[in-house]
């Protein structure tokens, strides 16, 4: 069956007299047909489909130096120089470019993981599905299916959208439940890394006819697709609507882009740049195909504001660990993102404004490791977030970063419990360790009363790990008020870091 983009933006180029709108070049565009384009969540690397290039797997007769089987579509790769330009454009040699339509959906905020709108079997052959590829070591891997429950769809078109946070993906489907010809649905990545049943996204979004091509911007909250619904300025308009709870199928109006965007042709596909202030498409050039876009968005029409929050996680030597990241909102302790580092230990996340986020690291072998950082009002932060891990042994130290107190208070803030909760979940994997939490304060007020301060805050960690289920024999709470800075009290910075909750490793024993 063939699953593919079928829909293109398709229109002249003189509609967009009134908007900025610019090429990406000759070192992405070509006399072949450009399609589909993804952006990474950072905007530094593009991946797109190319049709009919000699160098597609599918490709097999050449005429006057041109192809002459003109269906078949690979996947392409091009990454952004610092002077905003794009370097020439890669065909990707992997088990994903077939002799079938091959397209991208969304990467990993690195790049580095491609997800890929079929699944790809080991005989060669191609079904249904969308997979994900990681590249490492200079090659990408086998593409490995996404366990979607209960997947199907019974129209031969299907398009993905992939969340910047690699949880949630948006589907246009034909299925038992749809209301139109074609509809929006979600499926969301499950602990098991299998993928929930897709979910229709409600008759707020969808409408008796087709709602096509979505696109789920970095803040996942702002979704845009494609309608052929009466009221349009064409046959296909682009439309936005904004989700208005968790529940994903409370939406707000949605609202076309208007006569500036839509054309009286075929208006889809558009791919939102994680900063939000522009989209790519591809479009129709005279005498050359379709080739990629740039055009600026009005204000109106843009996605709430997201950040790149980049790190690396390093051992105590300082070279890199290769990690799991974990990032949670500590308001409500929800899981918002998880990834893996590259090789070196590096990692890049997407997160929308307006929150404080937990950022957690865990290795086999290693302590786990945890910050958080502020988003509440913007983002300034421009070095890396460094996340040092400490190898599991007695003797081992490790500061409890996300958890949080009052001024001069030993109740923990509910902020700290996603933290706790994952802590205790880990230590259940050693039987008979034995750890001790200590307190400490900075040297601000009376030091008998940071003595106290200090015992009481490392008594309401112990006695929330014991309420969790780990053994009191295996746990000591130790005051150690001022006595044991780590920083100088001369700085409020210094005060900060000395105002902490440390846990040590007694003794250990892996199950």
């Amino acid at each position: 069956m063939r699953l593919t983009l079928s829909l293109f933006l398709l229109f002249p180029l003189a509609v967009f007299a009134e908007l900025k709108i610019t090429s990406l070049g000759n070192t992405v565009n070509s006399r072949y047909d450009e399609l589909a384009p993804v952006l990474s969540p950072d905007g530094n690397t593009i991946f797109f489909c190319r049709e009919g290039h000699p160098d597609n797997v599918g490709v097999r007769t050449i005429v006057d130096g041109a192809s002459a089987l003109r269906d078949d579509q690979d996947i392409w790769m091009s990454r952004k120089r610092p002077d905003g330009t794009w370097t020439d454009a890669e065909h990707l040699k992997a088990a994903f470019n077939s002799r079938t339509y091959d397209f991208p959906i969304g990467t990993s905020a690195d790049g580095l993981t491609l997800y890929i709108g079929n699944v790809y079997n080991k005989d060669g052959s191609v079904v249904p599905g969308v997979s994900k590829t990681r590249f490492s070591k200079g090659k990408w891997s086998f593409p490995e299916p996404l366990r979607i429950q209960n997947f199907y769809n019974d129209a031969n078109l299907v398009n993905y959208s992939l969340s910047a946070d690699e949880r949630t993906l948006i589907l246009n489907l034909q299925r038992k439940d749809t209301v139109g010809r074609m509809d929006l649905y979600v499926s969301f990545l499950q602990p098991d890394d299998s993928w929930s049943e897709p979910m229709n996204l409600s008759n707020e979004i969808n409408s008796a006819f087709m709602e096509v091509t979505p696109f789920l911007a970095s803040d996942n909250k702002t979704l845009y697709f494609a309608s052929n619904r009466p009221g349009g300025t064409g046959q296909f308009d682009m439309y936005m609507s904004r989700r208005q709870d968790n529940t994903w199928t409370h939406w707000s109006e949605p609202v076309n882009l208007g006569p500036k965007i839509n054309t009286t042709g075929n208006d889809i596909n558009y791919v939102i740049a994680p900063t939000g202030d522009y989209a790519i498409f591809s479009s129709d050039t005279p005498g050359k195909g379709k080739d990629l876009y740039r055009i600026t968005l009005p204000e109106e029409l843009r996605p709430e504001k997201s950040v790149i929050v980049f790190g690396k996680v390093v051992g105590k030597d300082g070279q890199g660990v290769a990690s799991r990241v974990v990032f949670e909102r500590l308001s409500d302790g929800a899981l918002l993102a998880r990834t893996e580092t590259s090789e070196n230990g590096e990692f890049k996340m997407n997160l929308p404004i307006g929150e404080v986020y937990g950022i957690h690291a865990e290795s086999g072998g290693y302590l786990p490791q945890s910050t958080n950082i502020n988003l509440r009002d913007g983002f300034t932060k421009e070095t890396p977030i460094e996340l040092t891990m400490t190898q599991m042994k007695p003797g081992a130290k490790m500061p409890i970063n996300n958890i949080f107190f009052k001024q001069g208070s030993y109740q923990l803030s509910k902020d700290s419990y996603a933290e706790l909760n994952r802590l205790t979940k880990i230590l259940r994997n050693y039987k008979g360790i034995k750890i001790e939490i200590g307190g400490h304060t900075d040297n601000t007020g009376n030091q008998k009363a940071n003595m106290e301060l200090s015992k009481n805050r490392a008594r309401a960690v112990m006695d929330y790990l014991i309420d969790k289920g780990l053994p009191r024999a295996n746990i000591k709470a130790v005051g150690y008020g001022e006595s044991n800075p780590v920083a100088s009290n001369a700085t409020a910075e210094g005060k900060k870091k000395n105002r902490r909750v440390e846990l040590t490793i007694l003794s250990i024993e892996k199950n």
